[in-house]
């Protein structure tokens, strides 16, 4: 009788998980004078979303999905934003076009993980290059990607002192704090 019952009752059947999806909000501008610039970035993190995916490069199962917000260069509504992506339980946030965003990222992040530990956010930092970042504004929280404008710069020095044909350089900077560093 206990094996009648047994072959009667039906046994489960494993089902796939379903995909895990992993969302970066990819926060530049998309709109006004840099939204080339924005536009064409975002595509690119598309497509590496696509073939991280595709080729299962975060792990079986896992998908990337890249949420495009629009900051219009701004740092204030970058910060607008970022409310918007923290309710929408967005983790990652990727941005570059901009070390004065970036700065603000940081702070907000900061502040941010600190008053919701359980819901932390990590800021991905593919190109604002102000030494500051990673400095005197440095973060936990906060992954760089690029080398700093003082890194660049020592390499470039470190190459050219050996190259006796450069006999002058000339340089164009930028006309705010980040460019007088």
């Amino acid at each position: 009788t206990r094996a009648a019952t047994r072959s009667s009752v039906p046994t489960p059947t494993p089902t796939a998980a379903p995909p895990q999806v992993v969302k970066i909000a990819f926060v530049d501008p998309l709109s006004g004078p840099f939204a080339g610039t924005g536009s064409t970035l975002l595509r690119h993190f598309q497509l590496m979303a696509e073939i991280v995916s595709a080729q299962e490069l975060a792990g079986p199962g896992i998908r990337v999905e890249i949420v495009a917000f629009d900051n219009k260069a701004s740092p204030q509504e970058t910060l607008t934003v970022l409310r918007q992506i923290v309710d929408r339980g967005i983790r990652f946030v990727a941005q570059g076009n901009g070390s004065g965003v970036a700065l603000a990222l940081v702070d907000a992040i900061e502040k941010h993980n600190e008053r919701n530990p359980a819901q932390s956010i990590v800021f991905l930092n593919y190109a604002a290059v102000d030494p500051d970042l990673t400095n005197s504004k440095c973060s936990y929280w906060h992954f760089r990607m690029d080398a700093d404008t003082s890194m660049k710069m020592e390499a470039l020095s470190t190459f050219m002192k050996d190259q006796t044909d450069i006999k002058k350089v000339y340089l164009i900077n930028q006309n705010y704090a980040h460019g007088h560093q």
